[in-house]
């Protein structure tokens, strides 16, 4: 038998004991294992063991050489692990083929193995590239080549159909050293609708099915004249169709064109083609939304901007005859035209400080569409400092009106994060109201806590003015809402507190009221601290 083998190209080892066979095994790394019934018996115990110390061996073909007479049955833990049996006396002849089958087999096995392996990770390669960006362009750039060179295909052709979750067309790549994505015929409403029932039809089945395009019309599918027509002069191909969508109902085809004949595509190949089209449609649909809500966000920014234009340009073609109108009446008032009339002289005073509302109105506005500023502009504020200063600039209003104005701030500096004049502007809102609807004899008082197992800073401010209705405690931070007391609204253009919930808000802070009608108000607002920065 050896002389028979080595004639033909196939070097033998010879082992006679079955000690040395598996030593031999391992070492030698045969394609295939020729082996007396006598020595397989005397592993027939413990090949499960082996074969689970030595994995490499679970493949290596076995044939087991039987008496003459044969025998009834291997042994139940030997028969798993023979490939075939040879009965003496052996046939050198029939040996040699069964070998060379046997060898044949296994290399293309391996082969198979080898590709299969290579096969999932070009796709998991192309899954990930689509997954790694959110233009659907780039996306198919990535996939039809990808897909077309782990298949061996030699021409793709991508049918998207009108469909309101994508937003790309239909797409074709041909292999060769120029292979390009390009675009082809645009199929006919007829062949959309015919493509649309396939890809309906796959999608339910989950499947692929063969197509050929050759004269005899064999295969699983019909070809659309779009298709053929993009093949060129060489219109006879075969290859496999892919539904491609998500959810309940599909939006594409994928046509897979090869050179070989027509066949039904391996299980490994179709489930890999579809997993990967179900990431280019997933990645597809989520490119489409993000696309939707950027140019959203677009519009919304246009709309944003177009509006503070428009509130700046009112504002100063407000402001310039308003100043020119409250300079005249200033002049009147301090009699520059001439001594007026007690009568003409009370009129003017009112158009006056009808002017100065107007122009408080004007400011207001301005400040309530004015834009914040960006966070990585904040820096550090010391609020002790800050509330200091505010409550002693409004010391003298709070004397004038016979208010009692007390503040309690911790010994050392509380700091967040922010924007000086933005909170300034925020907490002089809040003190200005309680000073505001406070009468005579009554108190203004500021408390500044800090809770440092929280993280923030808490800012009281209470009064025992004149209080709020329960009914309107809901809306008092809505923009030009005025509460009322006493069936009559209280004075303002009630925006104040629309600005300052704005600003402690991008402040990452909140505010909120309590009040009681007669009895007075309490706001509270917090802020977050920010650990060892500097004072600035």
């Amino acid at each position: 038998m050896q002389r028979v083998l080595g004639s033909h190209g196939h070097r033998s080892t010879t082992v006679a004991t079955a000690p040395d066979v598996l030593n031999e095994v391992l070492v030698t790394r045969p394609d295939i294992l020729l082996v007396d019934l006598d020595l397989a018996l005397a592993y027939a115990g413990s090949l499960a063991e082996v074969v689970g110390e030595h994995p490499e061996l679970s493949g290596l073909p076995v044939i087991v050489l039987l008496p003459e007479g044969g025998v009834d049955a291997l042994p139940a833990t030997l028969a798993p692990y023979v490939s075939d049996v040879v009965f003496r006396p052996v046939d050198p002849v029939e040996l040699l083929h069964r070998t060379r089958a046997m060898i044949s087999r296994r290399r293309r096995h391996e082969e198979q193995r080898a590709l299969s392996s290579q096969l999932r990770e070009d796709m998991r390669s192309i899954s990930a590239r689509i997954r790694a960006t959110n233009d659907p362009a780039v996306m198919i750039d990535q996939f039809l080549p990808g897909i077309g060179r782990a298949l061996g295909a030699r021409h793709l052709a991508l049918q998207i159909f009108d469909d309101e979750r994508v937003g790309v067309g239909s797409s074709s790549w041909t292999s060769g050293p120029g292979a390009t994505r390009s675009s082809p015929a645009t199929p006919e409403p007829e062949h959309q609708d015919a493509a649309l029932t396939l890809a309906l039809r796959l999608w339910e089945d989950a499947t692929t099915v063969p197509f050929h395009t050759g004269p005899a019309g064999a295969g699983g599918v019909a070809v659309p004249p779009w298709l053929r027509d993009g093949l060129g002069d060489d219109r006879t191909a075969s290859g496999f169709v892919a539904a491609l969508g998500e959810g309940d109902t599909p939006f594409g085809l994928l046509w897979v064109v090869n050179d070989t004949a027509p066949s039904a595509r391996s299980g490994l190949e179709g489930a890999l083609t579809q997993h990967v089209l179900g990431n280019l449609a997933h990645g597809l649909i989520q490119a489409q939304l993000i696309s939707r809500q950027q140019q959203a966000v677009r519009k919304l920014r246009a709309l944003n901007q177009a509006k503070t234009d428009f509130v700046g340009t009112v504002n100063h073609e407000l402001r310039t005859p308003l100043a020119s109108i409250s300079g005249y009446l200033e002049m009147l008032i301090d009699g520059a035209g001439g001594e007026l009339p007690p009568e003409a002289s009370t009129m003017l005073q009112a158009v006056e400080r009808n002017a100065v509302k107007l122009s408080q109105l004007i400011e207001d506005i301005s400040a309530l569409s004015a834009q914040q500023t960006d966070a990585s502009e904040h820096g550090p504020v010391d609020i002790v400092h800050l509330v200091s200063h505010l409550t002693d600039r409004l010391a003298l209003q709070a004397s004038t009106g016979g208010i009692h104005l007390a503040c309690s701030l911790p010994d050392h500096p509380v700091t967040v994060s922010g924007d000086r004049d933005e909170l300034s502007a925020a907490i002089v809102i809040l003190l200005s109201n309680a000073l505001k609807f406070t009468h005579a004899d009554g108190s203004v008082f500021v408390d500044l806590m800090v809770e440092p197992d929280n993280g923030q800073m808490v800012l009281v401010i209470r009064d025992t003015g004149i209080g709020i209705p329960a009914e309107d405690l809901p809306r008092l931070f809505d923009s030009f809402h005025r509460a009322s007391n006493a069936q009559q609204s209280l004075p303002g253009a009630g925006v104040g507190l629309s600005i300052a919930k704005k600003t402690f808000e991008a402040h990452h802070g909140t505010i909120s009221i309590d009040s009681t009608l007669g009895v007075g108000t309490s706001v509270g607002v917090t802020l977050p601290l920010l650990d060892h920065a500097a004072v600035g």
